[in-house]
């Protein structure tokens, strides 16, 4: 009898899942019981880049670990109306209709950017929300005279670049580039996996998206506490140092009422990943404080 209860929960659970994760372009996996926490990976990840963190966390709170459309395997949606603005509707769809109180948001990189924009736009909607290696305006991180009007040229050529890319190329030029943002070799080769089964118009679009989009005036609407990790390590090559990456994490989120930044010593961008006991120790002080 015992094992038929088990085999019945596992069953109705998966169908649960199933379920839910049809009604939504992003696929949905949840681990754990207790308060919600969202979890959102970045741009061409699946929502496996959290498992380190869920292992964790999933023994105090239930984890809801989205994989969004068009990366890792996942279908790719319509682009017609963009990519961000419908993923984002969907997320707060998911918040209202599928859980009973307010969740904890972690976001890393697009993720994080989703989680920002979600707070600033729904502003009762959410408890806190934890943002890995993003700005409100991705282009003035790099550029500080960006703005959206200026920065939209570079914006258009790196969508056309990308998109005329062989794949040969593409597959190269994504073997080249995780080093820079992962320190693991095992978590480099997952990663650039995971973006090569990602569809390509998908990455262009957000990446467009994410270019000229700029968050730093909406963050004043936001009044729920916001912590903020930062990474330099992955640029140290190119004279970016951790003091250049705090003040412009710091000049980014002045108009923040509630917000924490912490910048990592050795972390390339997945930080979850390169330094796994400082930022889950992190995460677990900051969602476990209350104010």
């Amino acid at each position: 009898m015992k094992k038929l209860a088990i085999l019945l929960v596992i069953f109705f659970y998966q169908i649960a899942t199933y379920s839910q994760s049809e009604k939504y372009s992003f696929n949905i996996e949840i681990k754990g019981q207790g308060k919600p926490i969202i979890l959102i990976p970045g741009l061409a990840s699946s929502g496996k880049v959290w498992e380190e963190t869920t292992d964790t966390l999933e023994n105090n709170f239930e984890c809801h670990i989205l994989t969004l459309a068009g990366f890792a395997n996942q279908s790719a949606i319509s682009l017609e109306k963009g990519y961000l603005p419908i993923i984002e509707k969907e997320i707060i769809k998911y918040v209202q209709d599928e859980l009973n109180e307010k969740p904890i948001l972690i976001g890393h990189s697009l993720g994080g950017f989703l989680s920002l924009s979600i707070a600033s736009s729904q502003t009762k909607l959410l408890k806190k929300i934890i943002i890995v290696d993003s700005y409100p305006f991705m282009s003035s991180a790099y550029n500080p005279n960006a703005t959206k009007e200026n920065i939209l040229p570079q914006a258009k050529m790196m969508k056309e670049i990308m998109l005329s890319t062989s794949d040969s190329l593409f597959i190269q030029q994504q073997k080249m580039t995780m080093p820079t943002m992962i320190t693991d070799s095992t978590n480099i080769q997952l990663a650039t996996k995971w973006s090569i089964q990602s569809d390509r118009n998908t990455m262009a679009q957000a990446i467009y998206e994410l270019m000229t989009t700029d968050l730093r005036n909406d963050i004043e609407k936001v009044k729920i506490p916001i912590l903020v990790f930062g990474s330099w390590y992955g640029a140290k090559d190119y004279g970016i140092t951790k003091e250049i990456v705090q003040a412009n994490y710091k000049n980014q989120f002045l108009k923040a009422e509630n917000c924490q930044i912490k910048v990592a010593e050795t972390a390339k961008h997945f930080v979850m990943w390169d330094e796994p006991k400082w930022f889950i120790n992190s995460v677990e002080a900051f969602i476990n404080y209350e104010e």
